[in-house]
Parts: structure tokens; C-alpha cells; sequence
């Protein structure tokens, strides 16, 4: 994979997404990046061995809903996520917390505008999924 400026990339898909572009304060390649929600958990994005994940967690008490909200979850996840590596979102714990994930399919990552879907994509999962755990 050549050079990923996920910085970059990202400041432009918040762009084509509508983002005003001076709320859109200094990324760091380098870093996790911590997209700040109002009413639901931070989006983060992130770079591993050239692969871009974005996630959020969803709370320390989503682990106890999750067994009530089991099949509903499970019947989401499996409806598949065309921006995904694989076409599947993942749930995972991280550090005491019920994390949704989703390894971002290299179609996704050539530009802004491609972006944008898969973290568009994402926040409108991220919903889904923060809805279920919190009725």
C-alpha cells in the first residue's frame, strides 16, 4: 500500500461530509484520531501495519446489556458493512468496554469523498448499536 496521509484524509472526508472546516482543529497522523459526538461515544481512527480501523467504545455497562440485547446485536452485525475489510463490523472488549470496530476496506481509503462514506457508514451504525444498548 503506498503512503497513507490518514490525517489528511480524514480532514477531507469531515469536509465533503459538511464539516465546517474551522471547527476541524490540528490532526496528528500520528496518533489515534478522536472524533468528539455529541450523544454518543467518540469515534477514533486509527493506522496498524498500513491498516485503518475506526472504533468506538460503547461503555463499561454495554457488556451487561449486550447479554440482554444479544441477538438483536448479532442480527446487525450480520446484515454485513459494505465499508468493512471482510464486509463485517467487529464487537470486542478494550480495556473494560464493549468496543465496535471496523477495518476500513482499502476501496475506501483513496480519497476524501470514499472516506467519508465508511465513517458516515460508521456513525450511522454507531447509532444503531448505542440505541440498542441504552433503551
Amino acid at each position: 500500500m503506498q503512503h497513507l496521509d490518514i490525517a489528511e484524509l480524514v480532514r477531507s472526508a469531515l469536509e465533503v461530509s459538511g464539516c465546517d472546516p474551522s471547527l476541524i482543529g490540528g490532526i496528528d497522523s500520528h496518533s489515534t484520531i478522536v472524533l468528539d459526538l455529541f450523544a454518543l461515544p467518540s469515534i477514533c481512527i486509527s493506522v496498524k501495519d498500513d491498516d485503518v480501523w475506526i472504533w468506538a467504545q460503547l461503555g463499561a455497562d454495554s457488556m451487561v446489556v449486550l447479554q440482554q440485547r444479544a441477538y438483536e446485536i448479532l442480527m446487525t452485525i450480520m446484515e454485513g458493512c459494505h465499508f468493512a475489510r471482510g464486509r463485517q463490523l467487529l464487537l470486542g472488549e478494550q480495556n473494560g468496554e464493549l468496543t465496535l470496530k471496523a477495518l476500513v476496506h482499502p476501496d475506501f481509503l483513496s480519497d476524501g469523498e470514499k472516506f467519508s462514506t465508511a465513517l458516515n457508514g460508521f456513525y450511522n451504525y454507531l447509532e444503531v448499536f448505542s440505541r440498542s444498548l441504552m433503551r
